[in-house]
């Protein structure tokens, strides 16, 4: 097969993916070994909860077709380039390549502490290689939420979102600043009197804004 020229990271990433993936399909398939690839890079949680059951016939056939499906896919990116590549500040692209490469590495981490578990008949060392594995499976997890997060918005945190003030609360506050107007104005003594006349006067304006829109 001739692979096109990798032109980006991200390229770069999803190549070193379908290799991991044809590796496993062109040797004896061993389970396991391909569940976690399909864990690791499948997108159907159902499918892998199925696959990290009891293996049969249905799963062992399903695992295959579902991982020579993730090449294919892996094919069209690297040919066509990302879908959305990141275009932000260079601090957050070697922020989004670390996590690439800090992603693989737990990759690997898990394949060895796996190892072990088939490996070791030692109840301590057992113990702590399953620790080892769930720890390593949340930090999978969080990894993927932030690469997943950069690629679907070309960063790693949105711009904070102003909240748009209803109607109806908008109205009620304009009320209550008119009652506190009216209320200071209603003082003999009060000095800012020309000033919280206009700003009743605009207050006032809006509401009626507010009113005629509804």
């Amino acid at each position: 097969m001739a692979f096109p020229v990798l032109s980006t990271p991200i390229q770069l990433a999803e190549f070193c993916t379908m290799q991991a993936i044809q590796t496993w399909l062109n040797s004896s398939r061993d389970y396991l070994a391909g569940v976690s690839l399909y864990v690791t890079y499948g997108t159907n949680n159902f499918l892998k909860k199925r696959f990290q059951s009891s293996p049969d016939a249905y799963t062992k056939q399903k695992l295959a077709e579902e991982l020579q499906k993730l090449v294919g896919e892996v094919i069209q990116v690297v040919e066509e380039g990302p879908k959305h590549p990141p275009t932000n500040s260079q601090e957050e692209h070697a922020k989004y390549l670390a996590l690439l490469r800090k992603r693989d590495e737990i990759v690997r981490q898990l394949d060895r502490n796996m190892a072990l578990l088939d490996f070791s008949n030692n109840k301590n060392v057992l113990h702590e290689t399953a620790k080892q594995i769930l720890r390593l499976h949340q930090t999978k997890t969080e990894i993927w939420a932030q690469i997943d997060f950069y690629q679907e918005h070309d960063c790693f945190e949105l711009p904070p979102q102003k909240k748009e003030q209803s109607r109806d609360k908008e109205i009620q506050l304009l009320y209550q600043a008119i009652s506190k107007a009216n209320k200071r104005l209603k003082n003999p003594d009060y000095k800012n009197r020309t000033k919280t006349e206009a700003l009743k006067n605009k207050h006032l304006n809006r509401l009626r804004e507010l009113k005629e829109q509804a």
